[in-house]
């Protein structure tokens, strides 16, 4: 079948492969721009353009998809359906008319719960324990479309958003590998209609979510700082011997509490030793196991303790 391709991050990469090594024909693959990148600045490629390039697959990178020049040059592309998959531009009517049969996208929730740009963080964020990934039409609503398919899987319990968003990308290439098979086949896929309101929006994610509550519960706190790695990273900042340090927050343990125990105020620390830092939170104690002081390296909390003297009594704040 004659593809046009549309996406940009590492998630979409698994998706492009499958549908080039089952033999579909990919016209085009249409990407972000190159952006600068870490701290030398210098524009780097989206990682659907590396693999695109390596594929040899022809690559175009507009400013925006709907510019007219840019839906133009999608429709002379001749292709016959379009794939998306997390290229970050919701598309117009005139772009979604570019191929003779319309677009599909693969997103990475059951939809309609999670719609938005951040499913797999705010999943992780919530606490839900299953999640999995929607192939629909598209329309030029987001994420309202008919469903064509789905697939679910379990959500480890201290599974961070990197992680699961690999495993997720992989399932989503299995899942919109059979659906343009079955397309290319000639197979009815009518679509399950979607309803117009329900489900959780999961917007986009700033810098600003990040920032850790500790007088939220254990499990919120857990959840958060899992669905905020690798980014935007969960942080906050600690006061220990006088001073005061902004540190990300990269993995945390619950740990069971008994009834007795001595309550401190909540992001006081409790205790230091080999398995992290032990903290007070609204509910209970977590144990801190890895993180990053602000300009540093990420390291376990053993090894950071060692350099910063966190002893008991210090606060995360």
């Amino acid at each position: 079948m004659r593809l046009l391709f549309l996406g940009s991050p590492a998630f979409a990469v698994p998706a492009l492969r499958a549908l080039h090594g089952a033999g579909h024909c990919i016209e085009l693959v249409v990407t972000r721009p190159d952006r600068p990148r870490g701290r030398s600045g210098r524009p780097a490629p989206t990682a659907v353009k590396e693999a695109a390039v390596e594929l040899g697959l022809d690559v175009f990178q507009p400013e925006s998809a709907n510019a007219p020049d840019a839906a133009e040059t999608l429709r002379k592309a001749g292709a016959e359906l379009g794939v998306v998959v997390a290229y970050g531009e919701i598309l117009s009517p005139a772009v979604l008319d570019a191929t003779t049969q319309g677009f599909i996208n693969v997103h990475a929730s059951l939809l309609p719960h999670y719609r938005g740009a951040a499913p797999v963080n705010w999943a992780l964020m919530r606490g839900e324990t299953r999640t999995g990934v929607s192939v629909i039409r598209m329309e030029p609503k987001l994420d309202a479309g008919p469903i064509l398919a789905q697939r679910e899987m379990a959500i480890g319990e201290d599974e961070n958003a990197g992680e699961l968003a690999d495993r997720l990308a992989a399932l989503g290439a299995d899942a919109v590998a059979d659906v343009v098979n079955r397309l290319a086949a000639a197979e009815e896929l009518p679509g399950r209609p979607q309803p117009r309101l329900g489900g959780f929006f999961a917007r986009k994610l700033t810098k600003a979510d990040g920032r850790v509550d500790w007088s939220f519960s254990t499990q919120e706190i857990h959840d958060r700082v899992r669905g905020l790695t690798p980014w935007p990273g969960a942080y906050c900042d600690l006061r220990a011997e006088g001073r005061s340090h902004r540190v990300s927050l990269l993995g945390t343990a619950r740990t069971r509490g008994t009834a007795e125990r001595q309550r401190h105020e909540p992001g006081t620390v409790i205790r230091v030793d080999k398995d992290g830092i032990l903290v007070e939170t609204g509910g209970g104690p977590i144990t801190v196991t890895r993180l990053k002081p602000s300009g540093g390296r990420a390291m376990d909390a053993a090894d950071f303790v060692r350099g910063h003297r966190i002893k008991p009594g210090d606060r995360f704040c």
